[in-house]
């Protein structure tokens, strides 16, 4: 840690920064309360301060550093040489985290910042993580994803020009074919940005109005992905008719982004399975796959633009999937759970919804 020291006596100075470094601290120095402020520029980890200095004692250096946003929750322990403990409370009362009478032992400082870091870590943690969250979200591949698409566009239309003159039939229709493939994936793109951002904005409008046939809205969202995926040999559909409280074409299309989802992280020629079962009141879609599946911590980490282990599969897609199914079930008054896939690896994603 970094730790700073704002004391007037040297020799106290001395050893205590001696004693620090030798437990692999990084030590700054200040000789004097105003030194100490200046000091804390460097934003250290940890303070310790004597009380009576000269220039600027140590409760004037305390609310200094309380109105610094960069230091007002660094940990900060009193130096004292005398045992008052009128001195004492009043540091306590202004905002210190502790205190350690002169003199001191080395167990006494290493077992001082020990608490004091233990408790603050919790804290700490939770904003790494935060911090590491956003960092994820800020490098979501958007240009990537939303690139791709039309560079394969651009490149059959660049080659049909320019090869106007010599371009045969064949050649022409397989320049033709990738430029529908990039169109056809741009507009899959386009629809779910659109679809993920309408479910945000829903929550002002309140709850999406309408009522959907279950087993035909199901089956014709789950064809469709399958479709799109060249899986349509491998989806199973059991589905009960029931009419479930959802417009019917946000109900497709939830179970086609889960369907899709199941379709790109499982191998060919296995299952991916969709089954709707009515229940009471309630009406309860899962969607199966036999693939990697995902940890308790992936589940739990589940939002948009977050993918997972990518650097070892490739993955398309803004990471949007799930997070609309999400948003979908929390805009109709259901639940979305993400669990292991039941007998075997692979998820298992589980919407349930009021029926009409």
């Amino acid at each position: 840690m970094k730790i700073l020291v704002i004391e007037d006596e040297e020799a106290v100075r001395l050893t205590l920064r001696d004693l620090l470094e030798l437990n692999g601290h990084e030590v700054v120095e200040a000789a004097g309360g105003r030194e100490g402020v200046l000091r804390a520029a460097e934003k250290p980890e940890f303070i310790f301060c004597d009380i009576n200095m000269p220039d600027l004692d140590g409760f004037a250096v305390l609310e200094a550093l309380q109105s610094e946003p960069s230091v007002r929750d660094v940990p900060f322990v009193f130096l004292t040489a005398k045992n008052d403990r009128a001195d004492l409370r009043l540091g306590m009362t202004r905002g210190a985290d502790d205190y350690l009478t002169k003199p001191f032992t080395e167990k006494e400082i290493l077992d001082t910042i020990a608490a004091r870091t233990r408790r603050q870590r919790p804290l700490r943690e939770r904003i790494e993580e935060l911090v590491a969250a956003r960092a994820r979200e800020a490098r979501a591949d958007w240009s990537h994803e939303l690139l791709t698409p039309l560079n394969g566009i651009l490149g059959g239309l660049q080659l049909i020009e320019q090869e106007a003159g010599t371009v045969d039939r064949d050649e022409l229709k397989v320049m033709l074919q990738l430029i529908r493939a990039g169109a056809e994936r741009q507009e899959r793109l386009a629809r779910k940005l659109i679809r993920f951002f309408e479910l945000e904005r829903s929550e002002e409008r309140g709850r999406p109005a309408g009522t959907a046939a279950a087993e035909s809205a199901l089956r014709a969202g789950a064809v469709r992905a399958a479709t799109e995926h060249g899986r349509l040999a491998d989806l199973v559909l059991i589905l009960a008719p029931a009419a479930v409280a959802a417009p019917e074409t946000l109900l497709a299309g939830t179970v086609a982004e889960l369907v899709e989802n199941a379709c790109r992280f499982s191998p060919a020629g296995t299952p991916v399975t969709v089954a709707g079962v009515a229940g009471a009141g309630t009406y309860r879609i899962e969607v199966a796959d036999r693939g990697g599946g995902m940890t308790p911590e992936e589940r739990a980490a589940v939002g948009p633009f977050t993918q997972f282990r990518r650097a070892r599969r490739e993955q398309q897609g803004l990471g949007l999937g799930l997070a609309i199914a999400r948003l979908t079930a929390a805009r109709l008054g259901g639940t979305f759970a993400l669990e292991p896939a039941a007998g075997g690896p692979g998820l298992r994603a589980v919407l349930v919804l009021p029926r009409a």
